[in-house]
């Protein structure tokens, strides 16, 4: 028996070939003008897969690679080289979809491949893109941006504000030795950042890619609840070795940067987890109280907007592991 004939897909609509095309474009459009908008960014990263992967289920292969370029080409007014990276990442996602589905995956371990097939393509892009340019791109950018910092202090703009709140040049390059090292450091944690996009992407894609094919009759595995959340006790690995890596005394300028750059990577990485960890232990324990979903949701944004508030939530994602606030049947 084939994939597409099992019992959820008894009474699957074939999609418009002509609609899921127009809609592709459409999404690489919108991917365009939220270009340099993070969050509205993930949301359109989540959208541009849907047409392909819906094309894709239904066992049109060609046709779901065919939208997938057509798609892409609209990135052509950007850039040469962009739309082979997405169209790469489209075929790649539509078939992991359908391995997937055809293996009954979970939903947890189809976002986990998604996600790690789109940091394996930004990395190969980046290395062949290196390759044809005879030139590395990572250090160009890193050598780039050390420039506009170190002339940072004698940017126009920061000498106008500065002259704005009758801010001395001295007091000016002082604020700036003191943020030096967090602004060179910048750059080198924007990949957990990106890892984070990144999952948020995925996750965000399955979640609509249920309520979009469900319409069709193109059923998949349910999201389990969010109360419900969780991850084997052996992730905190991650945060200590994080912590380790960051508090290691100084013994040499080279090993000491690198260190703390892997360190702060996987502080974030581990600590956004642990956070939304944290907020679904929280929706349990309001669970549990039967609490309206308007006085959760009120909650969670007044936590979100006091640091101190906010930092106890991935501690708390932590101690569930120990302690199971939740009463999870863990068997790992």
């Amino acid at each position: 028996m084939l994939p597409f004939e099992n019992l959820n897909n008894l009474n699957q609509q074939k999609s418009n070939f002509l609609r899921m095309i127009l809609l592709s474009i459409l999404a690489f459009v919108t991917l365009i003008i939220s270009m340099f908008i993070p969050v509205v960014l993930v949301v359109s990263l989540a959208i541009i897969t849907i047409p392909s992967v819906k094309l894709m289920l239904e066992g049109r292969m060609w046709e779901s690679i065919f939208c997938s370029v057509i798609g892409s080409s609209v990135l052509f007014f950007v850039d040469f080289t962009i739309p082979v990276f997405f169209m790469i990442l489209l075929v790649c996602t539509s078939f992991i979809y359908l391995y997937s589905f055809r293996s009954f995956k979970s939903p947890f371990k189809i976002i986990v491949l998604n996600s790690v097939a789109f940091i394996f393509i930004i990395i190969l892009y980046i290395l062949i893109l290196s390759l044809i340019t005879q030139q590395n791109i990572v250090v160009e950018f890193l050598d780039s941006y050390k420039k506009i910092i170190d002339d940072l202090p004698n940017n126009p703009l920061i000498q106008r504000y500065a002259q704005l709140m009758a801010i001395s040049n001295d007091q000016v390059k002082q604020l700036f030795e003191q943020s030096r090292g967090f602004l060179n450091m910048f750059p080198y944690i924007v990949p957990s950042f990106v890892i984070f996009f990144i999952f948020a992407s995925s996750l965000l894609n399955y979640y609509w890619s249920i309520l979009i094919f469900k319409k069709s009759g193109l059923m998949l595995k349910e999201l389990p609840l969010f109360k419900t959340w969780d991850i084997p006790w052996y992730y905190v690995i991650g945060l200590i070795i994080g912590l380790i890596l960051v508090i290691i005394p100084d013994f040499n300028k080279s090993y000491d940067f690198v260190f703390d750059v892997v360190g702060i990577n996987l502080l974030v990485v581990f600590g956004i987890l642990y956070t939304i960890i944290g907020f679904a232990v929280l929706w349990g324990i309001f669970d549990r109280f039967k609490m309206p979903v308007s006085w959760r949701v009120l909650i969670i944004i007044l936590v979100s907007f006091f640091s101190m508030f906010l930092i106890i939530i991935p501690i708390l994602g932590i101690i569930d592991i120990w302690l199971n606030f939740r009463k999870l049947e863990r068997h790992y």
